[in-house]
């Protein structure tokens, strides 16, 4: 399965659902969707997403971290993981 870059641009979500820990549903599908792109013919080797929470904010984030050196590469808002989960289920269904 081929899947194509993702611009910061295209990953800005719409001002649509919030996504704190006020809300266990939201809460729920962001864990599953870290689950579903932790998956190894999706990442390269070596990195994980990881789920935290700036304590500042109380807003969860998500991490790209090296599993190696706990390094973060790169940080996701919490809409954006979510997209990128829709889109892959999206891409499977249609069979590309």
């Amino acid at each position: 399965m081929e899947i194509g870059s993702l611009s910061r641009a295209s990953m800005i979500a719409p001002a649509a659902a919030d996504v704190t820990q006020e809300n266990p549903a939201l809460m729920s599908q962001l864990v599953v969707a870290i689950r579903g792109l932790n998956r190894p013919e999706l990442l390269e080797q070596g990195r994980e997403y990881r789920l935290r929470r700036r304590a500042a904010e109380k807003r969860p984030v998500v991490d790209l971290v090296d599993r190696e050196t706990g390094d973060v590469v790169d940080e996701f808002p919490p809409e954006a993981v979510l997209r990128m989960m829709t889109e892959l289920e999206k891409e499977r269904e249609e069979g590309v």
